[in-house]
């Protein structure tokens, strides 16, 4: 890595500007400038020795789309034949003053916060130490590399490499409010060297009793909420000590109930629900009920009290040289056995106060009536006073109200089921994500063999979740990345699909993406309209018509394109016709022009030109028939036809075709067609020479030469002989010659 210096080139498209400061366990880091962007970034370099870096680049794609604005942007993955570099946002400079310790609530808050929003993304492994939290200004902070494996940022050993990320936070949290080494949680609760208020929840953590960031933040709010109300439980559990009397020594024994053994008790049910104070009551109440344990053992069998008090170290040992005070007379045998009866019944009824407790514990009591449980603490606290103080019948009739109020709440639980499950759905009801995770919590623990309240349960605690998604999919949205809100909020609402707020947000934004297709459609559909690109126009506005079949634009989008293409063939078939036209193809012409019309039957213009080509064709064909036989023109009728001919077609408009062309060899044929021509024959004087059309006028017999007076006009002249072959001649006389001349001789033998 001593090769990368300022201008250095890393994958071909980042150039180096400065090395960033970092520790030395850390792989090195470096500002460089994106060239593709011409932006700034932050790159951090992994050497490929360092692990699996393939793996890297699919995690770089999950965490493209963390977005929050207390973790530091991710933008991408890239390596070369020398390493691989992690691309970020460009990195923070550090506030003046770093962050205060310890933590102020709202930063602890915010910190767990972000954390959880991370982890209900799924980025969760236990890598990461928070090594890379940077002071920003106001009492803020920026989140580094988070999520990544930590062989991937640091090449340091991990005092806890199969530690959960919350173990991990909790050590940091530790270590960072006493500058000291984690000492272990027994030195925590004996001796808290924190502010209550992280006392309970790094012991949350290492009790094993919270296991997500999600849930630490729950247990952060319910603990204000509890220490706001004066609530008891809400601070740090201590471990107490009672000094017991033996009445065989008459010397006080001391015995020492640790809250690890109450936790340790407390935890025997699978699957415990967390408890929404600031400290798992199920935890405290055992430690009552093991102290009213403890007096019953220690008065009934004072010899077990001994062997546990030797075996067990003692915190706080009573001296044992305290003596009776003088002038103290014992009890009589009976008065000393009734106290003793009163102390068997007195423990009698706690342990059967305790084992109703611990099965309302069990079913959240500390969850639907804290109240309830901060009394009955009160009380179990008196009562304990009054037995250790040898007043039996006093904590004899304490703890027996106190098995009539959990007696009573047992009673209750069937109305308080009810109860609690109309306010669980009402939650849900009414989107309050708050009471949701709140009653269903409580109807958890008040219904743990009712399946289809369990199976609610699991959804709703995926609300946190779920929140945290919309909030990203927000993000995307504003930044109008609204494809990609969608697929948020589509994975959000697949978590838990009756939670009314994710399914309405993600509803309402496939309603924008659609909209958003939807116009992208009608807008491609038309700018292919305007260049007549019309199969790309169809497609587009068919596209748009499936997107949304209600919208009216998409069918207008395809009725303007089929009167494109119509108006489009209907100028092809006149272009076509006017060719015709010009070349005097009438009956082309006229096909062009009807086929138009069976496309547009409307437009009057086409029956016009059709009529006009009805007359351009008889035109051409009257014209045609008397210049292929001027003889017709011998006749008055076929003369004054002609001559009206010749008229017509000197009047026509355009077009005219080739009319125009062939009028003046009819006009030539009029001024002829009277004038009176000689034509001369000669013939061998053995061929029979015939005129046809001239009658009998024309059997001219065998000649050698005879002279005809004829008109202009089209002749046939044959010839026949014996034993020779026939002789045909088709010859035209006009005016422009006067004389013509022909021989006709049949000289070919058959």
């Amino acid at each position: 890595m001593t090769t990368i210096q300022p201008g250095t080139l890393l994958a071909d498209r980042f150039r180096v500007i400065a090395a960033v400061p970092t520790p030395p366990a850390q792989h090195p880091r470096f500002r460089a400038t994106n060239l593709s962007t011409a932006s700034d970034v932050m790159i951090t370099v992994v050497p490929r020795s360092a692990g699996d870096l393939a793996s890297l680049a699919a995690i770089s794609d999950r965490l493209k789309k963390l977005s929050h604005p207390d973790i530091q942007a991710h933008i991408g993955f890239w390596e070369d034949a020398h390493a691989g570099y992690l691309v970020d946002a460009p990195p923070v400079t550090p506030a003046s003053d770093p962050l205060s310790k310890p933590l102020k609530a709202a930063q602890l808050r915010r910190l767990v916060a972000a954390l959880g929003y991370a982890e209900a993304l799924g980025f969760h492994q236990s890598g990461f130490d928070l090594a890379w939290l940077t002071p920003t200004d106001q009492q803020g902070f920026m989140i580094q590399h988070l999520g990544w494996p930590r062989w991937a940022l640091t090449s340091a050993p991990h005092n806890h490499p199969e530690a959960t990320g919350l173990v991990n936070f909790g050590d940091w949290a530790y270590q960072f409010c006493t500058n000291a080494p984690w000492q272990g949680l027994d030195q925590l609760q004996a001796q808290p060297p924190l502010p209550a208020g992280l006392t309970p929840l790094i012991t949350a953590v290492r009790q094993g009793t919270t296991r997500s960031f999600g849930e630490l933040l729950t247990l952060m709010d319910t603990g204000e909420a509890d220490a706001a109300s004066g609530l008891v439980g809400t601070g740090p559990l201590q471990a107490a000590n009672f000094e017991i009397a033996s009445p065989a020594a008459s010397a006080p024994a001391a015995a020492v109930v640790s809250s690890e053994s109450s936790a340790t008790l407390s935890d025997r049910t699978p699957g415990a629900v967390l408890a929404k104070s600031g400290w798992e009551p199920k935890t405290l109440l055992t430690g009552f009920g093991l102290v009213i344990l403890a007096g019953f053992v220690f008065w009934v069998l004072p010899d077990l009290v001994r062997t546990q008090n030797q075996a067990q170290p003692q915190l706080n040992p009573t001296p044992a040289t305290a003596s009776e005070p003088a002038g103290v007379t014992k009890q009589a045998p009976i008065a000393d056995a009734k106290a003793k009866i009163l102390a068997e019944q007195a423990a009698e009824v706690a342990e059967t106060f305790l084992r109703k407790l611990i099965t309302l514990e069990d079913l959240g009591l500390a969850l639907w009536d804290p109240t309830a449980l901060a009394q009955i603490n009160q009380a179990a606290m008196a009562a304990d006073d009054a037995f250790r103080a040898g007043d039996a019948q006093a904590a004899l009739a304490r703890y027996t109200q106190l098995l009539a109020s959990v007696t009573a709440l047992d009673a209750g639980l069937p109305d308080r089921r009810a109860e609690n499950l109309t306010q669980a759905q009402n939650a849900l009801s009414d989107n309050n994500s708050v009471d949701a995770l709140k009653f269903w919590a409580i109807a958890a623990r008040l219904n743990p063999q009712k399946t289809d309240i369990q199976t609610t349960w699991q959804a709703v605690q995926k609300i946190p979740a779920i929140e945290a998604l919309m909030s990203e999919a927000d993000l995307a949205e504003r930044a109008g990345k609204i494809e990609a809100a969608e697929d948020i909020l589509r994975e959000a609402t697949a978590l838990f699909p009756n939670w009314t707020p994710a399914r309405v947000a993600y509803e309402r934004m496939q309603q924008a993406v659609q909209q958003k297709q939807f116009q992208t459609s009608m807008t491609l559909g038309f700018a292919a309209l305007a260049e007549e690109s019309y199969e790309s126009a169809i497609s587009a506005f068919e596209r748009a018509a499936r997107i949304d079949p209600t919208a009216s634009a998409a069918r207008d989008g395809l009725e303007q394109v089929r009167q494109a293409q119509l108006r489009q063939q209907i100028k092809g078939f006149f272009d076509e016709a006017q060719q015709a036209e010009a070349a005097g193809n009438w009956r082309n012409a006229q096909t062009a022009y009807e086929t138009a019309r069976t496309l547009a039957p409307n437009l009057s213009d086409l029956t016009v030109r059709i009529e006009a080509m009805d007359t351009r064709i008889e035109l051409a064909e009257a014209l045609t028939q008397i210049l292929a036989d001027p003889a017709r023109l011998l006749a008055d009728a076929e003369f004054k036809n002609a001559r009206d001919l010749a008229i017509t077609i000197s009047q026509l408009p355009p077009p005219v075709g080739d009319l125009q062309a062939r009028l003046p060899i009819l006009t030539r044929m009029l001024s002829h067609a009277r004038r009176e021509l000689t034509l001369t024959l000669t013939s061998d004087a053995l061929t029979t020479v015939t005129v046809l059309r001239l009658g009998k006028e024309g059997r001219l017999g065998q000649i050698t030469q005879t002279k005809l007076t004829l008109f202009p006009g089209r002749y046939v002249v044959t010839g026949s002989r014996t034993g020779y072959k026939d002789v045909r001649h088709e010859l035209t006389l006009t005016g422009e010659t006067l004389n013509h001349a022909l021989n006709v001789v049949c000289d070919e033998p058959i």
